[in-house]
């Protein structure tokens, strides 16, 4: 077997299983994606707005996922702005929690600033045992936040803490769990279009 068939066999093997792993999830899952993009629709339509943090790939997808409710998350669908915050974005207020308060505090920090009751908290964690999120989202539970998480793993010191949780059955490396995760996310924004009645796809 030359180098060449070998790498193409692992690009099979590694997108293969992202697939079958994407569609456990969805299996497992779809109740409670449905159930957390009906809650971000509903924030939506009584004024709220998401906040979303977590750290490295996660923080990625945080600062994706808001761009994409913000902006927008396909040009077909016209629709207003929906309020959405990624909290990892500011670096003066990361480096300044970080160096005063301490890493473990800055998102808990920033929830209690941005925070409002009724507003939804998404934490991202591909362990589940990121300090700084778990204190997030302890914090915004305590400031009436509604909560949802999407983790990884066995679910770390996460599971069970968020009123709404997916866990992608992947222990290890955190690219697969990430590459579901994104993809909840934009399964989640496509719901919450149809939810608010602005995606008409085309007859």
């Amino acid at each position: 077997m030359t180098d060449r068939t070998r790498y193409e066999e692992l690009v099979l093997d590694i997108m293969l299983y992202s697939a079958r792993l994407k569609e456990t999830v969805a299996r497992q899952n779809s109740a409670v994606i449905v159930a957390m993009a009906r809650m971000m629709a509903e924030t939506f339509e009584d004024g709220g707005k998401v906040l979303f943090c977590g750290n490295g790939g996660s923080a990625a997808d945080a600062q994706h996922l808001a761009t994409e409710l913000t902006i927008r998350y396909r040009s077909s669908v016209e629709r207003p702005a929906l309020p959405a915050i990624a909290l990892s974005t500011d670096t003066s207020a990361l480096t300044a929690g970080a160096n005063d308060l301490g890493y473990d505090a800055v998102f808990a920090r920033l929830v209690e600033a941005y925070g409002s009751e009724g507003d939804i908290f998404v934490g991202l964690s591909t362990s589940g045992n990121s300090k700084s999120v778990v204190n997030a989202l302890a914090g915004a539970k305590a400031q009436g936040l509604k909560t949802s998480a999407l983790l990884g793993g066995d679910g770390g010191l996460l599971k069970g803490m968020a009123d709404l949780e997916i866990i992608v059955p992947h222990a290890g490396s955190a690219d697969r769990i990430q590459e579901c995760h994104i993809s909840i996310g934009h399964v989640l924004i496509d719901l919450v279009e149809r939810m608010l009645g602005y995606y008409h796809p085309q007859k």
